[in-house]
């Protein structure tokens, strides 16, 4: 556990570093100086440009989590997988460049009705998701070399610069909205650029190197595991995104806005799920090697421990975001006050992500994967189902709720079916802990009276509630990695 544990905090505090920026741009920045139309373009667009991206890819990024432990050999670069990665997703870019030409009238429909914003830039999609599509690449082969920081640094952090910089040219009318759109796009592109770069320097971008021989298994498991990677990240893109798609299709008054508003306010809910992302990066290598070996052990390790762990902070920010949710909606200008189930709905959905701590990774990096893809494929189907029935009645909150009730029935399915196949059980009477030390630090600040600024009030009930829930999960010890992470830094302070 020590390259997880080490490179999971490095990347917890790249990702909170970059959640301040984030906050920042998403939270002060974007909603006071852009109308929500603008910023339901700007969401649209990236939706869009991770579709096109996750279905050019084929399914190959899970392939090459899954499959490059069995090329690995750098003198050899790799046995030129990086090549055989690079050719067919150059292969997928083609295909969905020609599907765009042929569904644009599709994409900008409603567009056209209501405004006419996203139709201006749609044509900006392709770049985008040519850019997403490679630093992807570039970044799931990095992580595969057991270096999972360097994409979180350049996602989570480098990004959110270039796209303040670029904000602060708008601010101050050096550059007119339509350039800083453009810019936005750039910036994607230059992340990319840079992990390619990387790669380049270290000796591990040999397009040159000669090609392992795949044997007939090899070559049909590279398939198997290539459609269900297409069918698993298509999948798992409609269930996190699928709600804007339809927002934008379904709500009957100035869609752009309300995709504004719902992105606004999912964006602090994403707070809950922020330190999962470098814990997973890491982890789906360690239990990829682990199924390799057949060490079941480290399975059930990896598994108990990033429940815990994820439960702890994802309770944390939960209950904090509960407490404060007035202070958000100070913050926010009037018209995302329609958003506050949005807030509550989507903070339950990554929560539930949390508690679920590797679930996927384990199933998706299994000899039973597949299964993986009728459970999301299930649920995809119940989320739609939902969404067409709740976003008409209930517009934005409808969408919320219909993703909450979804992920939480896809997080229950995958327990099960671990339990039952693999005999794997990461849940003790820990974790019940954890909600009840969650309550009571709740309630510690919830009693409190509030103050005549929303500023005094936001940081007095969070210092009450972080301390009363620090100091009760160190008493219990109910996660010996954070007590063992505490112990070590307040004795390196000595």
């Amino acid at each position: 556990m020590g390259i997880v544990r080490t490179q999971s905090i490095i990347g917890s505090i790249v990702i909170y570093a970059g959640a301040i920026l984030g906050f920042i741009t998403s939270a002060l920045l974007f909603p006071t100086f852009l109308t929500p139309e603008q910023i339901g373009l700007l969401s649209l667009l990236v939706t869009y440009g991770v579709l096109f991206a996750q279905l050019a890819s084929a399914g190959f990024l899970h392939t090459i989590t899954r499959m490059f432990p069995y090329f690995r050999d750098k003198q050899n670069g790799h046995n030129g997988f990086l090549r055989l990665s690079l050719l067919v997703v150059t292969i997928g870019s083609v295909c969905m460049i020609g599907v765009y030409f042929l569904i644009e009238p599709l994409l900008v429909a409603n567009s056209t009705q209501q405004n006419t914003l996203f139709t201006e830039y749609a044509i900006l999609i392709i770049p985008l998701f040519l850019s997403v599509l490679y630093f992807n690449v570039f970044d799931t082969y990095t992580k595969s070399l057991f270096n999972a920081t360097r994409g979180i640094i350049q996602k989570e952090f480098v990004l959110r610069i270039y796209i303040i910089i670029t904000f602060i040219l708008f601010y101050f009318q050096l550059i007119q909205f339509s350039s800083f759109v453009y810019l936005y796009i750039v910036a994607y592109a230059c992340i990319m650029i840079y992990m390619a770069v990387r790669l380049i320097g270290e000796g591990d971008f040999n397009l040159a190197a000669k090609k392992k021989p795949y044997s007939a298994s090899m070559k049909q498991e590279l398939r198997n595991v290539s459609i269900y990677g297409f069918l698993i990240t298509a999948a798992g893109f409609i269930i996190l995104n699928i709600d804007r798609i339809m927002i934008e299709k379904l709500v009957s008054t100035n869609p752009l806005a309300q995709v504004g508003i719902y992105t606004t306010c999912t964006y602090f809910a994403t707070m809950i799920i922020l330190p999962s992302r470098s814990l997973i990066k890491i982890s789906s290598t360690i239990i990829a090697e682990a199924w390799k070996q057949g060490d079941m052990q480290k399975l059930q390790e990896v598994y108990e421990k990033s429940t815990i762990n994820q439960s702890i902070i994802g309770v944390l920010v939960f209950i904090g975001i509960l407490i404060n949710i007035d202070t958000i909606f100070a913050i926010l200008p009037d018209v995302y006050s329609q958003g506050l189930w949005v807030i509550v709905f989507i903070s339950i959905f990554y929560l539930s992500e949390m508690c679920a701590g590797v679930a996927a990774s384990i199933i998706s990096n299994s000899p039973h994967y597949k299964i993986l893809s009728h459970i999301t494929f299930a649920f995809i189907a119940l989320i739609i189902i939902l969404n067409y029935i709740y976003i008409p009645k209930y517009g934005i909150s409808g969408a919320a709720a219909s993703s909450c009730v979804a992920k939480i029935l896809y997080n229950v399915a995958i327990y099960v079916f671990i339990k039952r196949k693999f005999k794997l059980q990461p849940y003790s009477y820990n974790h019940i802990k954890i909600f009840i030390i969650a309550a009571v630090s709740f309630f510690a600040a919830y009693f409190i009276p509030d103050f005549s600024h929303y500023i005094v009030n936001f940081l007095i009930k969070s210092t009450v509630i972080v301390g009363v829930f620090s100091t009760l999960i160190l008493y219990f010890r109910i996660s010996t990695d954070i007590s063992e992470m505490l112990t070590h830094f307040f004795k390196s302070k000595k």
